[in-house]
């Protein structure tokens, strides 16, 4: 799992220590508000890019403890969860119901996601490119969940933008370390979405310049031969189309 090169081989080593994730998602989420604030971020993405029900389902990954399933479930998409760590992949079974929430479950790394090209109509990634260290990563992961994507992609990020971003690189909020997670520039986001087939449409925060986690909303380009496609056959069909004499005409 943790193989030479991959993002994940630059996680904070705690999160491969046995029971770790469990023991700090029940920290991180004690209170109500800090266990609301991204489902309800998402929630209001989705509502804004128009998430209906449909053939394709939506993924999040990494998934954790299954904490955003209700908000997908609430308006009745169908829910894929994917994550590396097997304790979190347990909280989330426990806390599914039947069979089938726990079928839709699966361990996976979300450099290599086991899904094909356009799997997903929506996928998800909440908490997870802030623990990446270089550019390089953070573009391996976009690259990956935007060939799982059919649609759209909603990531979480921490602003370099922020004010606790901004307190950090003036010495007057502590840093985490050379170990420790980091912000990103929407710039850099942009450019990498953009050189990995998809445009970024929108970012999210629960309070602008404040919120150090915000959300990238991108939209997956359709490949250049099915763009071709589509304007050879609009042409085709308008050659197609019958003309129309005017009255009295000869």
């Amino acid at each position: 799992m943790d193989a030479p090169g991959s993002p994940l081989s630059s996680l904070a080593r705690e999160w491969l220590a046995p029971g770790a994730g469990v023991q700090f998602s029940a920290e991180r989420w004690s209170s109500a508000r800090a266990a609301q604030r991204d489902p309800l971020l998402v929630e209001r993405i989705l509502e804004r890019y128009s998430a209906r029900p449909g053939l394709k389902p939506v993924l999040d990954v990494p998934c954790g403890t299954g904490r955003l399933r209700p908000v997908f479930e609430r308006r009745g998409l169908r829910y894929v969860g994917a994550d590396a760590l097997a304790p979190l992949l347990a909280k989330a079974r426990q806390a599914g119901r039947g069979e089938e929430a726990a079928s839709s479950l699966l361990a996976a790394e979300v450099e290599r996601l086991p899904f094909r090209d356009d799997s997903f109509d929506v996928v998800v990634c909440c908490r997870l490119l802030q623990h990446l260290r270089e550019p390089e990563e953070i573009g391996a992961v976009i690259a990956e969940l935007t060939r799982v994507s059919h649609r759209l992609i909603v990531a979480s990020f921490w602003d370099s933008a922020s004010l606790h971003a901004l307190r950090r690189r003036v010495g007057l909020r502590r840093s985490e370390g050379p170990g420790g997670r980091r912000a990103v520039g929407k710039r850099l986001l942009r450019a990498l979405f953009r050189e990995n087939g998809a445009e970024v449409v929108g970012f999210y925060h629960s309070f602008r310049f404040v919120s150090q986690q915000t959300f990238v909303v991108a939209q997956k380009r359709a490949p250049v031969e099915a763009r071709l496609a589509a304007t050879a056959r609009i042409s085709r069909d308008l050659l197609d189309l019958p003309l129309q004499r005017a009255p009295g005409a000869l």
